[in-house]
């Protein structure tokens, strides 16, 4: 007679796999859909149900890694995953191949199945040995594409017919061009685009880079060198009137112009080693967030733009002689600001600071918020902040994080904090809080700055 403790479990276990292979396919594929394409692979040994349950799932991703196969190359899943899968729409495509990738591998084809599978999301990142290479010419003419990711040993070389009139976000991630009208073809060929973000590589085939995308409302362009070089002379031309948000870094010696107004540009982030001429400067006048990073030359962004509708400002000065001045400059500038965040980590050695006469408009009836990151309590620093608190009558939070140097006991610790506590604040509401919160108060412009960082 059968043991009842070694047969029941058997039992809920049969019935249990009976339950799950009684569901739907499509239930079955989104479950599939969660998990990893290796670990969704896998489920084909569970039975013969599973079998080719997989092979439905509309996304793949591969991606070579540090500790991949034991030092092999993705590509033999992949290329194998690809003959095998049936599902009649590939909505997303994410592959990485690193140098471990064969040479000779035919990395076009699978671009064509996924195009021939009327692809939605194709991420494609290629840092094999081998030379950039074209992708076929099919996919600048895939009518249901909508993400297009392309990084790396990639050469944008367009056939005489282009058009992706679905595509809504682009990133060109340190790819070659074959020559800069290969870049205006492309933009131009995207009527519906959204989002494009560009890093650029300093052997890209591109001096003048032009941005005429008239439906663009996001941009996002880096061009910082590598390893501390600095690219030879060029151009960042901005044309896009839709544009609402602008994140430019760039440490290189590029030329950055706009040329058509932007009236509804809002948010910016500003990174560069050298200040870009007035007539970028200008378009800033309508932000009303407002990240700036600099390193030289400050009074031309801080006394060159009238910042009338800036409301939130992240202020990081870096190496820069005339910090202080230059923050005072833009707070004369900005009569609406009501959030002030500083980040004092890198900042140089200041002259002597002249006196300060008119208060700024922001600091006696505007300014709630003062959120400051890696104070170190140096004379421009202490009285920068002094003269904040004694003038900002409507302050309601005063954040700060502590920059310590190395010989910084935990008795000067706390005789820096009593000495911040006891500065005069002219608001009675005003409280002083430890560490600081460096966030953008509206959560939705926090969000956008993060997806481009």
């Amino acid at each position: 007679m059968p043991n009842k403790a070694t047969t029941c479990p058997k039992i809920k276990e049969n019935v249990c796999d009976d339950m799950i292979n009684a569901l739907p396919v499509d239930l079955l594929v989104h479950i599939l859909l969660l998990l990893p394409t290796k670990d969704a692979v896998a489920t084909s040994v569970l039975s013969k149900p599973w079998r080719y349950i997989w092979t439905l799932v509309p996304k793949l991703v591969c991606k070579d890694t540090k500790h991949t196969n034991n030092g092999k190359s993705v590509w033999w899943f992949l290329e194998q995953s690809l003959q095998l899968h049936k599902a009649p729409i590939l909505e997303h495509l994410e592959v990485k191949l690193r140098s471990r990738c064969p040479g000779d591998a035919d990395v076009g084809k699978l671009i064509l199945i996924a195009v021939e599978r009327y692809i939605r999301l194709l991420d494609f990142n290629l840092k094999w040995s081998a030379k950039p290479i074209s992708l076929p010419n099919e996919l600048y003419s895939c009518k249901t594409l909508q993400q297009l990711f392309l990084s790396n040993k990639i050469l944008i070389e367009l056939p005489s017919e282009v058009l992706l009139p679905s595509l809504k976000k682009l990133n060109l991630i340190r790819v070659v061009y074959k020559d800069e009208d290969s870049l205006v073809k492309l933009l131009s060929s995207c009527p519906v685009l959204k989002t494009l973000v560009v890093v650029r590589d300093k052997n890209d085939n591109v001096i003048k880079f032009s941005v005429k995308v008239p439906s663009l409302n996001n941009l996002a362009y880096i061009n910082d060198g590598d390893d501390d070089e600095v690219l030879s002379n060029g151009s960042l031309t901005i044309d896009s009137p839709q544009l609402k948000y602008l994140h430019v870094h760039v440490f290189s010696e590029d030329d950055c112009l706009i040329e058509t107004m932007i009236p509804n540009l809002t948010m910016a982030k500003v990174d560069v080693g050298t200040p870009p001429n007035e007539n970028f400067l200008k378009y800033l006048s309508s932000v009303m967030f407002l990240h700036l990073h600099w390193m030289d030359e400050t009074e031309l962004f801080c006394s060159g733009v009238n910042y009338s509708q800036l409301k939130e400002c992240i202020l990081s000065p870096c190496r820069a002689e005339y910090w202080v001045e230059s923050i005072m400059l833009l707070l004369d500038n900005a009569p609406k600001l009501k959030v002030l965040m500083l980040d004092t980590r890198k900042i140089g050695e200041s002259e002597d600071i002249p006196p300060w006469s008119n208060v700024p408009k922001c600091l006696s009836s505007q300014l709630e918020i003062l959120e400051w990151i890696k104070y170190g309590g140096t004379r421009e620093e202490k009285k920068l902040l002094e003269y904040i608190l004694a003038n900002s009558k409507c302050l309601k939070r005063a954040g700060i994080s502590m920059r310590y140097s190395q010989d910084c006991n935990d008795k000067k610790k706390k005789k820096l904090r009593k000495e911040l506590r006891s500065m005069y604040r002219v608001s009675p509401f005003s409280e002083l809080s430890f560490p600081a919160r460096f966030k953008w108060r509206s959560l939705a412009q926090h969000r956008l700055f993060e997806l481009f960082d």
